[in-house]
């Protein structure tokens, strides 16, 4: 028997698929099985799978006729023989231990499931790839590497959702009838599993690595479809209706999934009316509107969910939403203006962006996506000052101030803490370049 099956749904990823089925193949867990479930692919993928079943005897092929994201990974699911189920999107790709240290853990602590950490990568103009380690619990490093319980993995439905970076005992997702809504093309499926995933769980880990690489900026990513927030209201709507979690589901649990639900209003409701160039009043936005407005008002009202289990700013725009699409809609916008302003300013400087972090990965990714001429990077790490990031030079702050015509440069503080002390840092050495503040820069596809 496999140890691990791993399901890789695709559709027309010719450009792609040979790197992610090749990451997949190379694993240093060996006994694996590798089910292929292809929708019609037209573009040449089809043809590279092929080549790895014939030379791979783990790879299978599967078709599948209906074109659901959904769909096929229940599809996989069922023909599945591994003790444990994977899922990996085939435009993205995996770091060759991925498995065979989460089968050790899984098993070594009799895991329901077991999840890891992530990168974005983002392809940049020039060629190189910047990427960006998602930690899923930075503030709470707690969770990481410890087994938990019920209690605490319902508390965390609305910060893991996505279903591809662990490994899911397949016992487990079989005796609680587990599946993916099997909706048109791929549309947050990753929702409904992950909603009763957490339900059912009574055993768990969340461990602070990263081995999946998901690739950020495809146009063809259900994250730019203007009709998100209507197939957002067809998972939840799914998931309260089909599934039994909310009668199983002890009360205590149930905000937690509100929360969830809110948050994936509140946010794909703001990708999609800029999308919809801030027309409020579209369709493809009141219809949903509507019913999420129905499910979260009463809940609200009544102090079933309150703001204690929500941050601050998430708090103020779920019931800013909720009172007014057009009130929240047009605060959408002007902090849009403002960013569009300082994003147009930017393009008369040759720019300089002070941290390699997260917030700098984020911050090099605006630029390149608004055409912005990025210099350099500026870091006070002596080993990022020589190995570079993201295909750019680094430098300290002592050669920064070598630079002439600082009329010409602009720099961006990449940091949530320890700005005052970068600006301290600078006036220490004259430097009198202009300064930004990422924050201005933030929501800005």
């Amino acid at each position: 028997m496999p140890l691990v099956s791993i399901i890789m749904p695709s559709l027309n990823v010719r450009q792609y698929i040979e790197k992610c089925l090749q990451s997949v193949v190379d694993q240093t867990l060996q006994n694996i099985e590798i089910i292929c479930i292809d929708a019609g692919s037209t573009d040449g993928t089809r043809e590279i799978i092929n080549k790895y079943v014939l030379k791979d005897n783990r790879v299978k092929v599967i078709d599948s006729e209906i074109k659901s994201y959904g769909y096929q990974v229940n599809l996989g699911m069922y023909y599945a023989s591994g003790k444990y189920i994977a899922i990996v999107e085939t435009d993205d790709w995996i770091e060759l231990n991925m498995f065979s240290i989460l089968y050790e853990l899984a098993e070594r602590e009799k895991l329901d499931y077991i999840v890891a950490d992530f990168d974005f990568v983002y392809e940049l103009r020039n060629g190189n790839l910047a990427r960006q380690r998602y930690k899923q619990f930075s503030n709470n490093d707690d969770i990481y590497g410890n087994v938990i319980g019920e209690k605490i993995i319902n508390k965390l439905r609305a910060s893991d959702y996505l279903l591809w970076k662990g490994i899911y005992n397949k016992k487990f997702i079989i005796d609680n009838n587990i599946r993916l809504h099997e909706s048109p093309k791929a549309a947050f499926q990753d929702m409904g599993f992950l909603q009763q995933v957490k339900t059912y769980a009574k055993r768990a880990m969340y461990i602070d690595e990263s081995f999946y690489r998901y690739r950020v900026g495809r146009k063809e990513a259900s994250s730019c479809n203007t009709d998100g927030l209507i197939f957002y209201k067809k998972e939840f709507e799914w998931i309260n209706n089909e599934t039994n979690i909310l009668k199983v589901m002890d009360k205590e649990y149930q905000k937690y999934y509100y929360q969830t639900m809110s948050i994936s209003f509140v946010t794909k409701y703001a990708q999609v009316v800029k999308a919809l160039d801030w027309n409020y009043e579209d369709s493809r936005l009141t219809v949903p509107y509507e019913w999420f407005k129905e499910q979260l008002y009463e809940k609200i009202k009544h102090n079933f969910i309150k703001s204690d289990i929500y941050d601050d700013d998430t708090w103020n725009q779920l019931t800013t939403l909720i009172e007014s699409g057009k009130k929240y809609t047009l605060h959408l916008k002007a902090m849009y203006d403002i960013r569009l302003s300082k994003i147009s300013e930017l393009k008369k400087y040759r720019v300089i962006i002070f941290g390699c972090g997260k917030i700098g990965t984020d911050i090099l990714k605006m630029c390149d996506i608004n055409n912005i001429n990025v210099e350099m990077f500026v870091d006070n790490d002596v080993l990022l000052q020589k190995s570079g990031y993201c295909g750019y030079k680094v430098i300290s702050v002592a050669q920064l101030s070598k630079i002439i015509n600082y009329s010409q440069y602009a720099i961006i503080i990449a940091m949530k803490k320890d700005k005052e002390k970068v600006v301290d840092q600078m006036l220490q050495y004259d430097i009198r370049i202009r300064l930004y503040d990422s924050c201005f820069f933030y929501d800005y596809e």
